[in-house]
Parts: structure tokens; C-alpha cells; sequence
């Protein structure tokens, strides 16, 4: 154990929105939070350069830490200076890809201590190659939210594959469940691909049976979105390059019909039992397949839930399996021996 108390600081965007990267930054840094304090060690959240911002769209406990960077130029807030945030002997921080980039090399010099976390594997490649290689390979720890991250990282960054560590993030499988009657509902997440979202209900609106109707689950917070999900009886998933895809599987934990794109991360859970797999791309495809599947509920006399698959998927991205990565990640980065 260190002698010193650290802080192992997570850095994350400042979206008032619903983004599930950063419910799973907040949750994990809230746990590890717990893991460390027996130790002696602090985890917190910072969303640089802001006063008062907090996500408030699901419930949370978090430490927040204030830090304010110094802009290297006017109007080039990306470019900013970190050289006076962080002291090598009492923190750690951990960087969203999309930061690694901008900090990694700073942090690097300083002689901080850091972690990448990819949470999408197609965003590892802004910024100059040569500043990226320095970054992840001076990193103590690389953390990828699933396999299809960790396959990404390992093709961009030969070399560093042995400071990667898989994690997993966990959804709560009790307020996410099955059992609540369902209604003939269709949901989607509109912000996902958009324009595709936009088509698939174009070509389904003279073909949508009457009894049927489709509800966005966006703009709504955490317990709104798992209303509608246990309400409805398919999920129309519009992925695109996703490190994992959270409304998918919330959407089958909740007992729904997924159709779509699996966004690549979504591969690891896209169970035959509850998924069907959309060339992305193909709307006319797409709408035929969820009219088919209207069709085939339509002609059941109940509504099947896939339960096995259910468990399956909820023992995976558990509570549980999520608190024993978080032990493995903090032992990673020396916390605790």
C-alpha cells in the first residue's frame, strides 16, 4: 500500500445530455471511489474548466473535483496547458480517448501517472500519430470497454497490448428488467445515425400496423428510458461504431426484440435469442425486418421473453463482474498490491 494518499482522478466531457460513456465514468469512478478508501486513496471526477457542472439525468454520488487548464493560445481551448493541475506525487488521472491527444504527452513530462479509457475504439485515431503512440505507450494502464475496443487498440498501438485491460461496465438488471407487461411499442434512440433512424421510419409508415406505434426514448433521464423499455416489445438499434452500445442491451435486459446494427462493440452480446443483426446501411432491409417481426409477435399468443438469454447478458455486465475489474484496474495502477 503507498504512503502517500493518492487521488486517482477521472477526466470527463461536460455533456448535460444522455450519454452512457459518461454514466459509466461516474458509476466507475464512484466505485473505485469505494474499493480505494480502506487504503487510503480518493477517486473523483473532473470536468475541466467548469464551475458548477454535475450530470444530474441519473442518480450519482460522485466526488467532483474543480480544475481550471490554461489555454496555450486564444480559441484553441484544445491545445491547453495542464502543467499546474496535477502533482506526480499525490495524483493519478485517468483520460477519455478523445483526450489522449491533448494530455497524454503533458502528463507524461510531468511524470504523472496515468490511464487511457476507450470507450469507443474508432475514436483512438485523432490527433498525430506521433503524439497518440507517445500516449498510450506511456500510459500505466489502457482500459477498453469491450472486446471489439481491445482488438482496436491492439491493431493501432503494437506494443502496448500489455497495458490493456478489458472491463466491463454494469447495468443495473433491476431497474433494466423484463418483468412489467408489455404494450405494442417500438423504441429507438433517435440520435444514433439519425438520417438512418429518420428513413426506417419513412419506409414503415404506411405498413405499421395500427395497433402498433414507435416512441423515442431520447431527451428522457435514466428511470424515463427504463419506463419505455420495459414497456415496449422491440428496439430498432441504430449503432454506428460503438465501443459497446448501452441502449441495446438495456433494451434486451428490459425484454425487447433488438433489431439493427450492432455498432461492431455490440457483437460480444448480440445473443440470436433477442437480437437480429441489420447490415448497416440497408433501411429498406431494416424496416422489412422489424415488420416481420411485428408479424411474428402479432401471431403469438404471448409476447416471448427470452430469459436464459436475459440472465445471461444481465450476469455478464453485472455489478459483480464490474467491481472485480475495477479491483484489477486500481492493483494496475499500484493502488494496491
Amino acid at each position: 500500500m503507498s504512503i502517500m494518499p493518492k487521488e486517482l482522478i477521472f477526466l470527463c466531457h461536460p455533456i448535460r445530455k444522455a450519454v452512457g460513456g459518461v454514466k459509466v465514468i461516474y458509476r466507475q469512478a464512484e466505485l473505485v471511489n469505494e474499493l480505494l478508501q480502506p487504503f487510503g486513496h480518493t477517486a473523483s471526477v473532473m470536468h475541466p474548466n467548469t464551475l458548477f457542472f454535475r450530470v444530474k439525468w441519473f442518480e450519482n454520488k460522485v466526488s467532483i473535483r474543480r480544475g481550471f487548464f490554461k489555454w496555450r493560445w486564444v480559441g484553441k481551448p484544445s491545445l491547453s496547458r495542464i502543467d499546474r493541475c496535477f502533482d506526480p506525487q499525490r495524483h493519478m488521472v485517468v483520460l477519455p480517448e478523445l483526450w489522449a491527444r491533448k494530455y497524454g504527452d503533458q502528463l507524461a513530462r510531468m511524470g504523472v501517472p496515468y490511464a487511457i479509457y476507450v470507450q469507443n475504439g474508432y475514436y483512438i485515431s485523432k490527433g498525430d500519430p506521433d503524439v497518440l503512440n507517445a500516449a498510450y505507450h506511456g500510459a500505466r494502464c489502457i482500459l477498453t470497454i469491450s472486446d471489439d475496443a481491445t482488438r482496436c487498440v491492439s491493431m493501432a498501438f503494437p506494443g502496448a497490448e500489455d497495458r490493456i485491460l478489458r472491463v466491463h461496465c454494469a447495468v443495473d438488471a433491476q431497474r433494466f428488467s423484463p418483468h412489467r407487461a408489455k404494450e405494442n411499442l417500438i423504441t429507438y434512440m433517435p440520435r444514433k445515425l439519425a438520417d438512418h433512424s429518420s428513413k426506417v421510419l419513412f419506409f414503415l409508415r404506411n405498413h405499421l400496423p395500427s395497433h402498433w406505434k414507435v416512441q423515442s426514448i431520447d431527451g428522457l433521464n435514466e428511470a424515463g428510458v427504463a419506463d419505455l423499455l420495459q414497456r415496449s416489445k422491440i428496439f430498432m438499434s441504430f449503432s454506428h461504431f460503438e465501443g459497446l452500445g448501452l441502449p441495446p442491451l438495456e433494451a434486451a435486459l428490459c425484454g425487447n426484440q433488438v433489431i439493427g446494427y450492432t455498432g461492431q462493440g455490440g457483437k460480444e452480446y448480440w445473443a440470436p435469442e433477442i437480437f437480429d443483426a441489420v447490415e448497416s446501411g440497408d433501411v429498406v432491409g431494416f424496416s422489412q425486418s422489424v415488420l416481420r417481426k411485428i408479424q411474428q409477435i402479432d401471431s403469438l399468443p404471448e409476447f416471448p421473453v427470452e430469459l436464459a438469454a436475459i440472465q445471461t447478458l444481465a450476469t455478464r455486465y453485472s455489478a459483480a463482474q464490474e467491481r472485480g475489474d475495477m479491483q484489477a484496474f486500481i492493483e494496475k495502477m499500484g493502488l494496491v498490491v
